[in-house]
C-alpha cells in the first residue's frame, strides 16, 4: 500500500511542475483584460472588481450582477500566486494564507498564463485593505 502511495506521489509530482516566473509589470487597462479574457474560459463566470475576482456557478450566468456572485476571493487575501506546467498546459494556482488553494485556471499558452499572472500580482498589489463587510 505505502509503495502504490508514493508510486502515485511521484505521478502527481511529475505531471505538475512548479515554474519560477517572476511578475512583470502591467498596467491597470490590461490586467483587466487579461484576467476577463482567462475567466471566459474558465467553467465558472467570473466577476473583476478591485477588491475581489467573484465567480457565478456557471458561464451561462455572465450577466448576473456582483448579488449573484457565490463565491469571492479578495486580492489582499491571496498569499501565492503560482504557474505551473500541467501536462500540456499550464495551471496558475491561487492560495491562500495558510497555504490553502483557493482556486485553479488552466490555459492552454504558456505567454496567457505569464500574463495572468502579471495581472493577479498587479491587482494583488493593488487591492485596498479589507475593512470588514458592510
Amino acid at each position: 500500500m505505502r509503495a502504490i502511495c508514493i508510486a502515485l506521489s511521484t505521478l502527481l509530482l511529475v505531471g505538475c511542475t512548479t515554474l519560477n516566473y517572476q511578475p512583470q509589470a502591467i498596467g491597470e487597462r490590461e490586467a483587466y483584460a487579461v484576467i476577463t479574457e482567462v475567466a471566459t474560459q474558465q467553467p465558472a463566470a467570473a466577476y473583476l472588481d478591485s477588491r475581489y475576482l467573484g465567480f457565478r456557478d456557471s458561464a451561462d450566468d455572465a450577466t448576473g450582477t456582483p448579488q449573484d456572485i457565490r463565491e469571492r476571493i479578495y486580492f489582499s487575501s491571496l498569499d501565492g500566486i503560482q504557474l505551473r506546467r500541467s501536462g500540456s498546459g499550464y495551471l496558475v494556482r491561487l492560495s491562500g494564507p495558510s497555504g490553502e488553494t483557493l482556486r485553479e485556471f488552466h490555459l492552454a499558452d504558456r505567454q496567457q498564463a505569464e500574463r495572468f499572472v502579471d495581472a493577479l500580482a498587479y491587482y494583488r498589489a493593488n487591492a485596498p485593505a479589507f475593512t470588514g463587510l458592510k
